[in-house]
């Protein structure tokens, strides 16, 4: 993969020159970006992307992919329930095999993107993938529901360290590449999304393990957190001290969970949960909303979709992979094209509004599928899928270059965080949606009787309503990008994290080495 050549010097925006900001006169940009991409420094030589850049871009993907297939379990919800269900309270559970890991992403994820903004993001990723491989081994062993939740309460933490992936690649490209390059790793995401929900139907299709065969996606996932921890720990050494005992300490506490949160607090922040410098454009609080609704729609569709194909379509594992598969195909090749758009044309606000848009109105078509009509239900889950290509990309980059680039980790967790909220969302009122407006077709007696076949035309027409919502939410955050500012003047040839052997390398060495003496020298004031 060739990603850049070479990266000169570049002050087509602003002159940067240490402790002064030099605006361009006759600018109609947004004055908070100006003074944003004014403080990016530019290189002050040539900078030669090289092979360990496209490696490291590769196996951050990698972690990025964790947090991606992790979902893809969620496919064969049905399946799992059916086996280890042994009451209706434990189908009632079915929800929290999916927001299990969702919550936990939203609780940790912006915790884990401050730390590492201020420790590095190398162990995070490492320790979070590790975690992710005993969670899926637990889920994938389980005898009851509440131990695969409970599984998926430490996929989750894995997942929160993994999604700082996404900081982590756009660190080490230059600023105006970084579309292309989280257009590469969600495109190697979704991609992994398509592997995982077809080997996901196979296990359970053909019963592999004798038990189902749905552990065996946790297991495959578990194969893939373990190949992560150990390619990133090899190949990714960004120029800062990142082992030290802060980041042991730091991964320690992480280990209990949500009790880190108070104990962060307390020590690591004087201003509020988030930098007030987050909200230095007001496309940072735009782009979380959009990402919330976009959680909605990716995460909250994902587990909805494959459940309405279960009801009113197919009942076989392998049918259900295949009917979802032109949507999952669709939104992981439009992911390349969508970062190149961005990096070509250095806009993304008439784009990812038409997007929305198109989303708007063909998940709004959905709501027109019966059993009767599958080739609906293909074509317009493909045509949609074309638009969530593109919330899947612009989103993360845009919000990057809209904050300081030495917050970046923060901001890109929290949007995570934010995706993670909204599939919890989804999820929760999609299915009490569907439950409530099912009960009033059939009755709540044989609505609640899981041993009695689902009357496929009353659950069509519950389901239209799930899809006339979505729909709606996706016209409103249509409506809330209209509102974003032009991110331009961050485009440019800054590097935060120089991973090839150069001059920006060597002085990003001798700031953080100087950086992580005067904060030793600290902590030995405070013992004496």
């Amino acid at each position: 993969m060739k990603l850049l050549s070479s990266i000169k010097p570049e002050t087509s925006q602003a002159e940067y020159a240490e402790g002064e900001s030099v605006m361009p006169t006759g600018s109609r940009l947004p004055r908070d970006i100006l003074e944003l991409a004014a403080h990016e420094e530019g290189p002050s030589s040539p900078y030669q992307l090289g092979w360990k850049t496209n490696l490291c871009v590769v196996t951050l993907s990698l972690a990025n992919v964790c947090a991606a297939i992790s979902n893809t379990t969620n496919t064969t919800i049905k399946f799992q329930v059916g086996t280890l269900a042994r009451s209706p309270a434990d189908s009632r559970l079915s929800p929290w095999i999916a927001n299990a890991g969702f919550l936990v992403v939203l609780a940790m994820g912006p915790i884990f993107g401050s730390l590492s903004d201020r420790f590095g993001k190398k162990w995070f990723m490492v320790g979070g993938a590790t975690i992710g491989l005993i969670g899926s081994i637990i889920s994938g062993s389980a005898h009851k529901i509440t131990t695969i939740i409970a599984g998926n309460v430490l996929c989750g933490i894995a997942n929160a360290g993994c999604i700082v992936s996404l900081s982590a690649i756009q660190e080490i490209v230059p600023n105006k590449y970084r579309p292309s390059a989280i257009g590469f790793s969600q495109m190697m995401a979704s991609a992994f999304v398509v592997l995982g929900t077809f080997a996901a139907a196979g296990f359970v299709a053909h019963n592999v393990g004798n038990a189902g065969g749905w552990r065996w996606s946790y297991y495959l996932n578990g194969i893939i957190y373990g190949l992560t921890a150990t390619l990133v720990s090899v190949t990714y050494f960004p120029p800062r001290p990142l082992l030290g005992r802060q980041v042991v300490a730091t991964l320690t506490v992480g280990c209990v969970g949500l009790l880190i949160f108070g104990l962060y607090e307390k020590f690591m922040i004087k201003e509020g949960i988030f930098d007030h410098r987050l909200f230095q454009t007001l496309n940072f609080p735009i782009l979380l909303f959009v990402c919330t609704i976009d959680g909605m729609l990716l995460l909250g569709v994902n587990t909805g979709f494959s459940q309405e194909i279960y009801d009113i379509l197919s009942t076989d594992a392998v049918q259900i992979a295949v009917i979802l598969c032109p949507y999952l195909i669709t939104s992981t090749f439009g992911c390349i094209p969508a970062g190149f758009i961005m990096a070509k044309t250095r806009s993304y606000r008439t784009l990812l509004v038409a997007a929305l848009m198109w989303c708007s109105l063909f998940t709004g078509l959905m709501g027109l599928v019966t059993a009767e009509r599958k080739s609906w239900a293909l074509a317009f889950s493909t045509l949609f899928g074309i638009g969530t290509a593109v919330t899947t990309v612009i989103p993360v980059v845009a919000l990057g270059l809209s904050v300081p680039s030495f917050l970046i980790g923060t901001a890109a967790t929290v949007s995570i965080s934010c995706r993670a909220l909204g599939g919890i969302i989804g999820v929760t009122i999609f299915t009490a949606i569907y439950d409530n407006k099912y009960a009033d077709y059939v009755g709540p007696e044989l609505s609640q009787d899981q041993s009695a076949p689902v009357d496929k035309v009353s659950s069509a027409r519950a389901w239209k309503y799930v899809w006339i919502t979505v729909a709606c939410l996706i016209a409103a955050n249509a409506i809330a990008a209209c509102f974003l500012s032009s991110v331009k003047p961050m485009m440019t040839a800054h590097v935060e994290s120089a991973l090839e052997e150069s001059e920006i390398r060597r002085i990003q060495l001798t700031k953080s080495s100087k950086a992580d003496e005067a904060g030793q020298a600290g902590q030995a004031g405070e013992t004496k």
